[in-house]
């Protein structure tokens, strides 16, 4: 059996993502805390947790671009863990290295220069459908 490391959040972003530019290989870096909620407890009340992410590239560059304080995002990527020790002591950093991240409020934002372009309708047989027309 193969491993998988695969993790999808939607959540809050907290305060404006931190973005560096130019980094090695003329790479950028983004980095911002998402809030994502828990299901709500027997006494209905919901807590939150708060993930760090790291963007690297083309989903870096996006969320300089496209992505505020509390917007809603959804961030796709990969969890990953760094050890560091100072002075003997041992501390653990998880944080989630996205591979996509994507906005769900607010203004629309511009696509990507790596998102396909939208499919040709002439060719669509479903493309003039209304709500009415879906069987479920």
């Amino acid at each position: 059996m193969s491993n998988l490391n695969r993790i999808v959040l939607i959540g809050t972003v907290q305060a404006r993502p931190e973005t560096r530019f130019g980094l090695e290989n003329n790479a950028s870096l983004s980095k911002f805390t998402l809030a994502v909620a828990r299901p709500p407890r027997q006494d209905g009340q919901v807590e939150q947790d708060y993930i760090p992410v790291v963007a690297w590239g083309r989903a870096a560059d996006y969320t300089a671009e496209n992505v505020q304080a509390s917007a809603l995002v959804v961030v796709e990527g990969k969890i990953q863990t760094t050890q560091s020790e100072n002075n003997g002591v041992r501390t653990w950093q998880t944080e989630v290295n996205a591979s996509t991240v994507k906005t769900l409020s607010g203004q629309p934002a511009a696509r990507p220069e790596s998102a396909a372009p939208p499919p040709d309708t002439a060719d669509n047989p479903f493309a003039s459908g209304t709500k009415d027309d879906i069987p479920f």
